[in-house]
């Protein structure tokens, strides 16, 4: 049954105003309906409601107003599984848990929660439950009462924010700061308090400043602090305090609880006056011993005066300039004039003590400096600038350095780019190529169909050729090299260049008797010099002399931190040429692919990126000076090699294809190359299995004894590259042959091919194919 009264513990709260005071007034005494209406009423504009769980059986009962907070229709009746579901997830194992303790042992509980109401509203609450027992002692039921607190955790939380915020402010400003209560007893200190009055705040909390710090007994800190709590006004006061060495600057202002107390630290500034003469007689020595130009400016005077190193940087002599601040401002560079100017005033006009910013200012000759201009302001004792001192440094080596190392990273990342790109062109121009050679045998020649085959054939080959100079501009190309002696190379390219150029550029090659060898790719070196050339003949179009020399260079710390390169020995090719020059604004972008100043159709742009990658590729470094009018001077450092120069290799006649009818393994997983690379050994004779990664490739090979060798790119899936999956099948097969292919040389070593490994770079033609195949099988 429903207990009489299920809101037992809600009547415990309200006053008990049925029933006669001491005083035996019965005037007062209120009808029981009356007296349930207050409590009801009281219970809505409380936001409080009771509820009730009976045991045997089980049944939660809600009174209106817990209905009311759990924003459920006036008939809602949950049983005890929806009642304990509305409170939020996270609290649940909480309120379970008290309400279990309560039926089982009796403990009553109190605790404050979130719910989530009926219209998906989350509210704090407060949930309060005691047991209900028999005549036995046996628990028969629990109740207790239900308020909605939103609006005072709400409150809570906004108070706790603004003190967390008045904590923070007080803990990050400038000052050092305490409050003291009426008895004059620490009640708060900052960090900068602790730190000036060398003691934490644990120590002083609580206790009172007399007895803390006696020798403030008597001095200016307790008559002021006195009168400001007397008066009711605020005081201010510069003292020195013994014990503590300082010399402090004192805002004390009084307040309900007692006194606010702001300070600093002014030591520095009452010393100021007394180093004047000291600090005059260092800053003139200074001021001769340094690199810097030293500046000084009375801003009292509007005088602004100059050490000797105002001519050394910047060409000017201190007596022909203007005697004020005119004789700064009218020489930094227009475009950063206006914030520089404005920044030192934003300095001078505050209370800040330093200054500094990176600018620059103009030579007497017209050039600009870039310079890091430091200031530090001095001011009287009412905080008024009436000096500022500084100085300026040159930085213009160091911004040029760090200008030097972006573009090398730059390039970099656009070498990354188009290497990663050519590689995927070259699988795609191996299939195109291929497919335009077996077209040319199937069609008859001289027809349309026909022609358009060697269409397509001549513009993959011409694709293949851009390629490359993207590979070479990436850094990605496999290199030949050979041990040259430059001079003997250079001079056999002289006819050749007369040729190319043309009879109105003179060529003049200067080359010493004894000269070094380096180890450099000599094809790729020969495009490199032919590229530099035919740019200077276009930059000489009425005419002019192109010179070309090779000489030994040996780079000491110094020099090579200078150049940006390595110390060292080095083989240096300059082509310099009499031409129209580069312009500033362009040089830092003539490295960059498909970057050209020349008119539509008559330069690739990829000529020095691929110069630039092939000399980096080759250990190398690429200086580039030019001037307008006065013509460009590429100079190519190459390592000293310690080894002899070796004779190039005897050119082989060309052979007509050669067949074969070995089993070949081929990996790849580009589905088209695969497909179009088992279609050509096919047609040769050869027989072929397929693999599109690692692990299916040596199953295939443990399976085939019979397979002779092994033909793979290089990347491919599967966690296994194609050099690990020779690896592991010449541990299988020590007698397998290996072929490689690939886009660009993953197996190359600081960009120089191992001489035991056997690469066939795509894209290839099918007679490259089949020769390659026969002089590894062989």
């Amino acid at each position: 049954m429903r207990s009489a009264d299920p809101f037992g513990p809600l009547s415990r709260l309200t006053p008990n105003w049925d029933k006669p005071d001491s005083g035996g007034d019965t005037a007062a005494v209120l009808k029981p309906e009356e007296t349930d209406y207050l409590r009801r009423m009281a219970g809505r504009m409380a936001r409080l409601g009771g509820w009730r769980l009976d045991l045997h059986p089980t049944r939660l009962t809600w009174s209106p107003e817990t209905v009311e907070i759990h924003e459920e229709a006036p008939d809602h009746s949950p049983n005890v599984e929806q009642g304990l579901n509305y409170y939020a997830p996270e609290h649940q194992p909480r309120i379970r848990r008290a309400v279990a303790e309560c039926v089982e042992s009796g403990e009553a509980f109190d605790e404050v929660l979130q719910l989530v109401t009926a219209r998906g509203n989350r509210i704090w609450v407060r949930s309060i439950g005691q047991a209900i027992r028999d005549d036995t002692g046996t628990i028969v039921a629990v109740e207790g009462a239900f308020q909605d607190i939103s609006h005072l955790v709400a409150i809570r939380d906004q108070a706790n924010v603004l003190s967390r915020r008045l904590r923070q402010t007080l803990e990050s400003i400038s000052d050092a700061f305490f409050l003291l209560d009426k008895e004059w007893r620490f009640s708060f200190l900052n960090g900068q308090a602790e730190r000036l009055l060398d003691r934490r705040r644990e120590q002083l909390q609580g206790r009172t400043i007399w007895t803390e710090f006696p020798q403030a007994v008597g001095s200016s800190f307790e008559t002021s602090y006195r009168e400001a709590v007397r008066d009711g006004h605020a005081v201010r006061f510069q003292e020195y305090f013994p014990p503590l060495q300082t010399w402090f600057d004192v805002d004390a202002y009084p307040t309900p609880e007692g006194l606010a107390v702001y300070f600093r630290d002014i030591s520095r500034r009452k010393q100021a006056e007394e180093d004047v003469r000291i600090s005059n007689e260092r800053f003139l020595l200074v001021t001769q011993a340094t690199n810097d130009v030293i500046w000084d400016w009375d801003l009292v005077d509007h005088t602004l005066w100059w050490n000797e190193n105002f001519k050394t940087l910047f060409g000017y002599d201190a007596a022909d300039v203007e005697p004020g601040p005119e004789a700064w401002m009218n020489r930094i560079h227009p475009e950063d004039s206006d914030s520089v100017i404005n920044s030192i005033h934003a300095v001078i006009d505050g209370t800040e003590k330093s200054w500094v910013s990176e600018y620059r200012f103009l030579h007497r000759d017209g050039h600009a400096v870039t310079i890091i201009d430091r200031g530090s302001v001095i001011r009287d004792d009412g905080g008024r600038a009436i000096r500022m001192v500084g100085s300026m440094l040159d930085v213009s080596p160091q911004r040029e350095l760090e200008s030097r190392l972006r573009q090398a990273q730059k390039l970099e990342a656009i070498g990354q780019l188009t290497g990663g790109i050519a590689h995927d062109f070259n699988n795609l121009l191996t299939v195109i190529l291929g497919s335009a050679e077996l077209l040319c045998d199937e069609l008859k020649s001289g027809q349309q169909p026909h022609l358009l085959a060697e269409m397509i054939a001549t513009a993959a080959q011409r694709g293949a050729d851009l390629t490359s100079r993207l590979l070479a501009f990436g850094r990605k190309q496999p290199l030949q090299p050979r041990v040259l002696e430059l001079g003997a190379l250079i001079a056999g390219m002289e006819a050749m260049l007369h040729r190319t150029l043309g009879e109105h550029i003179e060529i003049r090659v200067v080359c010493p008797a004894l000269l070094w060898t380096a180890k450099i790719d000599q094809a790729l070196l020969e495009a490199a010099i032919l590229n530099l050339a035919i740019n200077a003949r276009d930059a000489m179009s009425h005419g002019g002399r192109l010179t070309i020399e090779i000489a030994n260079a040996t780079l000491d710390e110094t020099q090579a931190t200078e150049a940006d390169m390595a110390p060292g020995q080095y083989v240096v090719v300059t082509v310099s040429d009499t031409g129209q020059g580069i312009a500033p604004a362009v040089l830092l972008n003539v490295f960059e692919p498909f970057f050209t100043t020349k008119d539509v159709g008559k330069g690739s742009g990829l000529g020095l990126s691929m110069v630039h990658g092939f000399v980096k590729q080759s250990g190398g470094h690429v200086r580039l000076q030019s001037e307008i009018g006065h013509g460009t001077s590429v100079a190519l450092y190459f390592p000293r090699s310690l080894q002899t120069s070796m004779a190039p290799p005897e050119p082989t006649a060309r052979q007509a294809p050669r067949h074969g009818e070995e089993l070949i393994l081929v990996v790849e997983d580009d589905v088209l190359v695969r497909r179009h690379l088992s279609g050509l050994l096919e047609e040769l004779g050869y027989r072929v299995l397929q693999a599109n990664a690692g692990a299916p490739a040596i199953e295939l090979i443990e399976a085939n004894p019979e397979i002779t060798l092994l033909f793979t790119d290089i990347v491919i899936p599967g966690g296994m590259n194609g050099s690990d999956l020779a690896k592991k099948a010449l541990q299988l097969r020590p007698d397998l042959k290996v072929l490689f292919t690939s886009g660009y040389s993953e197996i190359a070593i600081d960009g120089r091919l191992d001489p035991s490994i056997e690469l066939l770079s795509k894209p290839y033609t099918r007679d490259q194919l089949a020769a390659r195949l026969r002089i590894v099988l062989q």
